[in-house]
């Protein structure tokens, strides 16, 4: 009985001698050469061990490894692995915790010249974006949301995946994922509207939320108060609630209390121009214009406005015969076009002036000159 005890001993101790063998300790550069070799699912294997080493995992290099195996890893289209991205931004932001000095990680490539971690964070997010441009051209949206977000989590301060990412979302009808996208946008300093007017769209017209619409519109109107078209749907859908009255109510009150706020004026002379209230919008917007003589919405709408009376007077015109009844009218008509765009034309040049590069201005301003 000793001797068969022994020899089970023996046994036991010479295999756990081989498996100690073929489990050598974790080696990094090992795994970053698998990598480098195009072999991830090692090279991913070897890291693994590496990250939950006892002294491994607390060394930055270990977990900057890891980072650029997963990272290569999501952008293979030999393997797979779940949240393989993810998991590479995670073990970056490890790294950068356990990061001693202030030389920064790096590799070399094949010529011994150092790629700096910040340039391959960089690259990473090129190749996504790219990703996305294509897929979005392509009319693949689905695809395109995936990489601009994948960009995203690449560079998070970065706001250009976020708004394109909402866009492909909301072309895919992917609404909720449209929605997140746009608000990260604007939490991360985006300075678009164009995103505001998508988010408009998908609660008003798709989720059919009037309120919470108009919710969006006046944080649209605060951050972008030059904005003409915000004032526009918030008058939409205040007429689609019944809250026309509600809302001069308020413009008024709000006037009252910041007589030099040319916006005000300007939203209440909007919401009287959509009711064809035609001298309360004449009289709003040149409130707006005595708040803020250099206001260009103003002065623009205000030229807008009675110019629109012209080309009535016009229309009116072009509609006579020629009986010599319609002929005299015609002329009357004629006379009253001429003083009309006398009138006019000091609002025109005022928004020329203000805005030279703007082509409406002046094709109006040449037709105003040669009418009179």
């Amino acid at each position: 009985m000793k001797k068969t005890t022994l020899l089970v001993l023996v046994t036991v101790l010479s295999i756990s001698t081989v498996f100690a063998q073929k489990q050598k300790k974790p080696n990094i550069n090992k795994a970053l050469k698998m990598m480098q070799d195009g072999d991830l699912a090692s090279a991913k294997t070897e890291i693994d061990r590496a990250s939950t080493d006892e002294k491994l995992s607390t060394n930055g290099k270990t977990w900057y490894y890891r980072g650029l195996i997963y990272a290569s890893i999501d952008t293979t289209t030999t393997m797979s692995v779940d949240n393989a991205l993810g998991t590479a931004m995670e073990s970056f932001a490890k790294a950068d915790e356990l990061e001693k000095g202030n030389s920064g990680y790096f590799i070399t490539d094949a010529n011994g010249l150092p790629t700096l971690k910040t340039q391959q964070i960089q690259t990473l997010w090129g190749a996504y974006l790219n990703q996305g441009v294509k897929a979005f051209q392509d009319k693949d949206n689905e695809k395109a949301m995936i990489a601009f977000e994948k960009s995203s989590l690449v560079i998070p301060t970065d706001t250009t995946g976020y708004l394109y990412a909402g866009l492909a979302a909301q072309n895919a009808k992917k609404y909720d994922k449209a929605m997140t996208n746009f608000e990260s946008y604007y939490e991360k300093g985006g300075l678009s509207s164009d995103a505001y007017g998508s988010m408009i769209y998908i609660v008003s017209t798709e989720r059919d939320d009037s309120e919470g619409a108009l919710a969006l519109i006046g944080k649209a109107k605060e951050a972008f108060p030059e904005n003409t078209l915000f004032p526009k749907q918030e008058i939409d859908i205040l007429i689609k609630l019944d809250k026309v009255d509600e809302a001069v109510a308020g413009l008024e009150k709000a006037i009252a209390a910041e007589p030099n706020n040319p916006q005000l004026y300007f939203s209440l002379g909007v919401m009287y121009d959509n009711l064809k209230n035609k001298e309360k919008a004449i009289e709003a917007y040149e409130g707006s214009i005595k708040a803020d003589p250099e206001y260009y919405n103003a002065h623009f709408n205000l030229a807008v406005l009675r110019y629109n009376d012209v080309v009535e007077m016009i229309k009116k015109r072009n509609d006579l015969g020629i009986s010599s009844a319609d002929l005299k009218k015609s002329k009357l008509i004629e006379v009253e076009i001429k003083s009309e765009l006398k009138k006019v034309l000091p609002n025109w040049e005022k928004v020329h002036q203000l805005k030279p590069d703007d082509v409406t201005p002046v094709e109006t301003h040449l037709y105003s000159t040669k009418g009179t």
